[in-house]
């Protein structure tokens, strides 16, 4: 699991993924609201309801991956 506060662009090499099941949840602690996305095990894994990566957003990090979205897309 990964608490993100900040989001950098690099230039690599990428491939898409397995597409995979995913949730989301909003958690408060100290009065801070934060989502968090969970993927599960693809359908080739043993384990496919088990929760395989969270992340985790604050409020400014999820700012900045709405503005990310907004350019990358051109919303």
């Amino acid at each position: 699991m990964a608490l993100i506060r900040n989001l950098s662009k690099i230039t690599r090499n990428s491939r898409l993924q397995t597409e995979a099941e995913s949730t989301y949840n909003v958690l408060i602690q100290d009065g801070k609201k934060y989502i968090q996305i969970n993927t599960y095990g693809s359908k080739e894994r043993v384990h496919t309801n088990v929760v395989s990566q969270s992340i985790q957003l604050d409020e400014q990090t999820a700012k900045q991956l709405l503005d990310i979205i907004k350019t990358e897309y051109s919303l």
